[in-house]
């Protein structure tokens, strides 16, 4: 099943609330459709979350869900190996912050003997089609 039919029951509710946030949530929904830039759904979630009222952030909890059970963090090596998947898990209150905890927990509690570790987000059902 497309990401999409599964999404626009969870955007629509958004619509009123974050009118003004109309960009972001097209931006949201055009990534999600043609299943490209995963990492520009989570910046979107957290562009949304940090200009939502106090009254609509409980609104964003239907989104977060679906981000959180449909994409997930990839760590490669430096021949693009997959060394490992974590899941998604928007408890951040920015990007910067999530982004910062997840390269923290690989320096604190990693071993990987690598010089480098790239950090990726990725479509879990992307990942599952290219491992069929």
């Amino acid at each position: 099943m497309p990401l999409a039919d599964s999404f626009d029951p969870v955007l629509a509710p958004l619509a009123g609330p974050f009118c003004l946030q109309a960009d972001t949530l097209l931006d949201l929904r055009d990534c999600v459709v043609n299943e490209v830039r995963p990492g520009r759904c989570v910046a979107c979630y957290f562009a949304l979350q940090s200009s939502a009222a106090e009254r609509a952030i409980s609104a964003l909890c239907p989104l977060r869900q679906w981000l959180e059970e449909r994409i997930e963090v990839v760590a490669f090596g430096a021949s693009q190996e997959t060394l490992e998947t974590l899941p998604l898990n928007l408890e951040g209150k920015n990007l910067e912050g999530f982004c910062r905890e997840v390269m923290a927990e690989f320096q604190e509690n990693r071993a990987y003997a690598l010089d480098r570790i790239q950090l990726e987000f990725r479509y879990k059902a992307v990942a599952a089609e290219q491992a069929a």
